[in-house]
C-alpha cells in the first residue's frame, strides 16, 4: 500500500493559507468529511483532539517546513489523510516560521500500528528535499497527486 492509496485527491488543497494551526486542521478535516473519509459527527472531536495533541507535542518540523498533525479517534474507518501545500506557507509557527506542507492524518482508535506506519511513511516521503520542492511548485491538486505518486515507494506497506 502506498501513501497515495490512503490520500484522497479531493482532500488536497493547493495555494491556500490559514491564520492558525487550528484553522488549518479544521479546513483539512472538513475536506475529509466532504470526501466521505471522516463522519461529520466526529468533526469537532477530531479538530479538538488534533489541536490538543499539537499543544502537547507539535508535529511541526520547522527545519523543513512540514507538519503532520494527527489523531486516532472513534468513528473513522482505517486511516484518512488530507494535505495542504503552499509555496510560501499554509500557516506559521512560533517566531513566524512558515509551514508549507501540512498532512492531517486521522485514524481509527483501534488501528495504532497502521496509524504509526502511515505517519512514518509520510515523514519519510517529506524528508526528500526534491519531493518537498516539487510539491511547493505544484499549482493544482492533480499536480500534487502526480508528484506524490512519483515519490511514493512501491515496496511494502505504504511503499517503504
Amino acid at each position: 500500500m502506498r501513501v497515495t492509496d490512503v490520500l484522497d485527491e479531493t482532500a488536497i488543497v493547493v495555494g491556500k493559507s490559514w491564520p492558525s494551526l487550528e484553522a488549518t486542521v479544521r479546513a483539512l478535516a472538513e475536506r475529509l468529511v466532504a470526501a466521505g473519509r471522516l463522519p461529520q459527527e466526529v468533526l469537532e472531536e477530531t479538530v479538538r483532539g488534533v489541536c490538543a495533541r499539537e499543544r502537547e507535542n507539535s508535529t511541526a518540523m520547522v527545519d523543513i517546513g512540514v507538519s503532520i498533525p494527527h489523531v486516532r479517534t472513534a468513528g473513522v474507518a482505517g486511516v484518512a489523510c488530507a494535505l495542504a501545500v503552499d509555496a510560501r506557507e499554509v500557516y506559521s509557527v512560533a517566531f513566524g516560521l512558515p509551514i508549507s506542507i501540512v498532512a492531517l492524518v486521522v485514524s481509527s482508535a483501534q488501528m495504532a500500528e497502521l496509524h504509526l506506519e502511515f505517519l512514518s511513511a509520510l515523514s519519510m516521503l517529506f524528508q526528500s528535499a526534491e519531493c518537498r520542492s516539487q510539491l511547493k511548485r505544484a499549482t493544482s491538486p492533480q499536480e500534487v497527486w502526480v508528484v506524490l505518486r512519483g515519490h511514493d515507494g512501491s515496496g511494502g506497506r505504504f511503499g517503504f
